[in-house]
């Protein structure tokens, strides 16, 4: 269509503008093109708007318009027959008013008309932030002549609503003149408040002894006098400390708490420090605080104590300054509100300290609204509110979420659709599907993200938000996400394809115990091949990925074809006993035997099948699979291959552990290493010698080492021959029938599983159980995906594949990265030792030997030499770890510090040698350890880094030196676990 002669002047204008910002049109002489063009390109360099809900809540209304008295003479502002209004504004489409203007004196009333959808309907009133609902009353069939019918301009027949306004609840110390102002503090008043707090905090919790917690301690006093006044509920003192009022919804103790006065005394040192009157050393439970540095202790003492005349003179002085329990208040709340207690303590007229009661404002608010609504929305799209009068109170605060922008709220909600079961207000917030949802909904431009603020400010009330969260989780997930919505989940995946149902039982079942075993089972078709065709597995439970009772338990294998960690299963359980894992074995099994149609094999069984299962020392978890084994063979008359004179079903549990069953070499040194403050080095040496795939070459005067180790290394010794019968064959290769090729081709460790649980941690930690699932089935979606890539692609997982090559090679790096960075400690260390007045290298000592028959262990095994005597694979994935040899780690008259996990204290500290004994160690020979000392004095603490034994020097400071004093937890964790 040619443009007229005004537009085509503007093309020509817009196109001197656009080639003079350097922007060509092309070769063009047509102002049509040109005018699409630069139609186009403003188009696409314009923000982008809100949606329209949004939008909504950006709109200013216009004062309302006041009739003319022309106008009221033609009765343009007749409501009906009774009703007229003095001012009306119409407001658009959409349009969000929280705050409806009223009439500027009595009697004044101010229409306000909203243009509305009657396909998606949302009441204009529902937006209003006042408190509406005091005089209530509705009328059917009304005319409203300010509402016309869009065919035949007539008035509609309409339902009217007449409802006022219900005011503010107020404190009782509320004053109006008195406003809440920001404003910085001064020390003193910080210092005066924190004081008032916390003794407002003693006087709401008191002392924390409850009998139904802490025991009954006081039957030994029961004829004490003082006592017996300390638990009298008539007291005066202990009903002004311990009952103050409180909210309806405060749960409280079980009311066998202890009502003893909470006092101030002094130490020895007349420092001042707080405790219940009936601590005892016998009683410790109660209450005592000694730090008290930062409260203004005459006043707490006089708060304490009740001594009105001092309370009298600080308060009155915090009141002069603007401050304290003595100011008015200006807290207000909604008044359909559950709270009933202000925030702020308060001194009152009769001089009782409490939180002041809140309250109705005395007279009723003159506000009232005279709301019209339609019987027929389709033929007149717009709703009349009237607002009568003027408030008596200030506007209430943002509180309620208008339906329009809880609408957007919703939908950016339903978005995350199977994430929605663990959603929380700051969990969304990370969620980049929902703010970039949030991000188009506001328009937003700006290059940090919103936040749920920017939607609306009652949306920054995070427990408000979690409420919304909450009521759309109910409908979404209507039995739960817990262990009824796993259930329901179980029949929804029945109806799947076979190759995609993943929740495969949701059940109870009852322990010996008296208990109920909750047990959820997730694997695939796909994970029940990988099982059944397993040779090696490993076991292990997560304890981090559910809330509350609920355990992670995962079946993993190793793929050598695609040189990887594999989950075969993954079951959530509420149980580690022995039978609840033979039941959990019992479900798996059955279910990977009807998916696949094998029978499950096991080698020392069948002949073929399973032939080492990995596991840490859990003795439920042995036990329990050992169980599941001797099930198995209950009809089999076969002998066993390795002890001819034995039938298979005449095996216990332990005896078919002995044949397949292995431990975790990590878990094993790291429980030794748990044990090195209270253990020698000799006795650490031999407990790690019992970890081998060849003969010892004198096992039972290891024995004997270790159990004349001390208390600690007796029942650890103990606990592996007797205690948990399964550990010692599993290893020692020789004491079990596992041969010997087939020990060393099997996982030393359960590194799998731990790298399985790291990686699904990162999908997140503390979930409920329906979200547990569903990320674990999104989790194990993507490992099949990668696997079935690799094998039909070729594609890995990583640029460089993982072969056997490879990951030794990563492994060994680490063992010379560990070393080096062992080494240049010590020699930071050494250069820091040296100096003026100082000696450069101490002299090294005769080291002490506990057994001499030790010695040709250490030459026949290989834990003291350059590398350990297990190279711990991490069949995870392609990387390894080498245990360094404490040779490596350090050397004769080195004393290195051990690093800390949770300060650089270990910085203060100072390892030097002592001539005091060692606390809950265990030494034959006195000034041959290494002590600790701190500038506070010497410590007790075993050097277990150097490990050296020397003859003890004179202790010396060392200086804080950030290189040396660094703290890293997998410094000690990943290098010097032998050590």
């Amino acid at each position: 269509m040619p443009l007229s002669d005004i537009q085509q002047a503007a093309v020509r204008q817009a196109k001197r503008l656009f080639q003079e910002a350097g922007l060509t049109l092309g070769d063009t002489d047509v102002l049509e093109n040109d005018a699409q063009y630069i139609a186009s390109t403003i188009v696409d360099h314009l923000p982008s708007r809100p949606s329209p809900n949004v939008e909504g809540y950006l709109y200013h209304p216009t004062p309302a318009r006041k009739f003319t008295p022309d106008e009221k003479q033609r009765c343009e502002n007749q409501v009906n027959r009774q009703s007229y209004i003095d001012a009306l504004v119409d407001h658009p489409l959409g349009s969000i008013v929280e705050y409806p203007e009223t009439g500027e004196g009595p009697n004044i009333s101010v229409g306000h008309r909203f243009s509305v959808n009657p396909d998606d309907f949302l009441h204009p009133k529902l937006s209003i932030q006042y408190s509406l609902g005091d005089i209530h009353g509705t009328r059917q069939h009304v005319e409203c002549r300010l509402l016309r019918n869009t065919g035949s301009g007539t008035g509609v027949s309409c339902k009217n609503e007449k409802i006022s306004c219900k005011g503010l609840k107020i404190c009782e110390k509320f004053s109006p003149d008195s406003h809440i102002a920001f404003h910085s503090p001064t020390a003193d008043e910080e210092v005066f408040n924190k004081t008032l707090a916390f003794f407002c905090a003693l006087s709401n919790k008191g002392c924390s002894f409850d009998v139904a917690i802490d025991g009954e301690d006081f039957s030994n006093i029961a004829n004490d006098e003082e006592n017996d006044a300390g638990w009298d509920t008539d007291s005066e003192d202990s009903e002004n400390l311990r009952q103050p009022p409180r909210d309806c919804r405060y749960q409280g103790e079980t009311g066998n708490f202890c009502k003893g006065k909470i006092r101030m005394y002094n130490d020895q040192y007349s420092r001042p420090f707080i405790c219940c009157q009936h601590r005892k050393s016998t009683d410790t439970a109660h209450l005592i605080i000694r730090n008290l540095d930062e409260f203004e202790i005459s006043y707490l003492r006089a708060l304490l104590d009740d001594d009105k005349a001092v309370i009298h003179d600080y308060e009155a002085q915090a009141l002069k300054l603007g401050y304290g329990p003595r100011t008015r208040c200006s807290y207000t709340a909604s008044p359909s509100t559950q709270k009933q207690l202000c925030p702020h303590w308060h001194r009152f007229s009769d001089g009782k300290l409490r939180r002041g009661r809140l309250e109705r404002q005395s007279g009723k608010c003159p506000a009232t609204y005279a709301i019209y609504t339609p019987d027929d929305l389709v033929s007149c799209p717009q709703v009349l509110i009237i607002c009568k009068d003027r408030h008596s109170h200030p506007r209430p605060f943002p509180v309620k979420t208008p339906p329009p922008l809880l609408k957007v709220f919703q939908c950016l909600l339903k978005g995350l659709d199977w994430k929605l079961a663990d959603a929380t207000p700051r969990k969304v917030m990370i969620d980049s599907g929902f703010v970039q949802g949030l991000r188009q909904h506001l328009g937003w431009v700006k290059p940090f993200d919103p936040s749920l603020a920017d939607l609306h400010p009652s949306l920054g009330n995070m427990d408000h938000a979690r409420r919304y969260i909450n009521e759309l989780r109910l409908d979404v997930f209507p039995k739960g996400t817990g262990f009824e919505g796993a259930q329901l989940l179980v029949e929804q995946h029945r109806l799947l394809a076979d190759d995609e149902q993943y929740i495969r039982c949701a059940e109870t079942h009852a322990l010996y115990d008296g208990k109920t075993f909750y047990l959820v089972i997730c694997m695939s078709r796909a994970m029940s091949t990988y099982l059944m065709q397993s040779e090696f597995i490993s076991i292990d439970t997560s304890f981090k990925r559910l809330h509350h009772k609920w355990q992670e338990f995962e079946i993993e294998t190793w793929d050598v074809n695609h040189m990887r960690s594999v989950v075969s299963t993954r079951a959530f359980t509420t149980s580690q006993s022995a039978q609840a894992h033979f039941i959990l074995f019992t479900r798996i099994f059955n279910i990977a035997t009807s998916d696949t149609g094998l029978p499950v094999r096991f080698r020392h069984i069948h002949g073929s099948g399973i032939s080492v299962c990995t596991a840490d020392a859990h003795k439920g978890q042995a036990l329990g699979l050992g169980m599941y084994c001797q099930s198995l063979c209950v009809d089999l008359h076969a002998f066993c291959q390795y002890e001819p004179a034995r039938r298979l079903r005449n095996l216990s549990p332990y005896d078919h552990l002995r044949r397949f069953f292995r431990l975790c070499i990590v878990h094993f040194k790291r429980h030794i290493h748990d044990l090195r403050l209270y253990i020698s080095n000799d006795v650490r040496i031999a407990m790690l010698s019992l970890a081998s795939s060849e003969p010892h070459p004198n096992i039972e005067k290891a024995f004997q080492l270790i159990d004349g180790g001390g208390p600690k290394a007796r029942a650890w010794l103990k606990d592996k021959r007797t205690g948990s019968p399964f550990a010692l064959p599993a290893l020692y290769r020789p004491y079990s029938f596992i041969p010997v090729h087939v020990w060393k081709a099997s996982p030393p460790s359960s590194n799998g599983n731990e790298q399985s649980h790291r990686a699904v941690y990162r999908d997140g930690v503390n979930l409920t159980i329906l979200g547990g699932v569903m990320r674990g089935w999104q989790y194990d979606r993507r490992a099949f995906s990668s696997l079935n890539l690799h094998a039909s692609q070729g594609i890995y997982t990583r640029d460089q594949a993982s072969t056997h090559f490879y990951r030794f090679e990563r492994s060994v790096g680490r063992v010379v990265a560990v070393q080096r960075r062992i080494a240049h400690q010590t020699h930071d260390l050494d250069t820091t030792q040296s100096g003026p007045g100082r000696c450069s290298a101490p002299a090294p000592a005769p080291e002490v030997s506990f057994v001499t028959d030790l010695d040709s262990l250490r030459n026949t095994h290989p834990y003291e030499e350059g590398l350990d005597d297990t190279i711990t694979t991490d069949i995870g994935g392609p990387e390894h770890c080498f245990e360094a040899s404490p040779h490596e780690c350090s050397y004769q008259g080195a004393f290195q510090y051990p690093q800390s996990t949770y300060s650089t204290l270990a910085g203060a500290l100072t390892m030097v040698p002592s001539n005091g004994q060692e606390a809950h160690t265990h030494r034959p020979a006195e000034k041959s350890y290494v002590g600790l000392n701190s500038v506070s004095g010497q410590a007790t603490a075993y050097n277990h880094i150097a490990r050296t034994l020397v003859a003890a020097p004179l202790p010396s400071f060392i200086l804080y030196d950030p290189d040396v004093h660094s703290s890293s937890f997998s410094t000690l964790h990943d290098a010097l676990l032998d050590s």
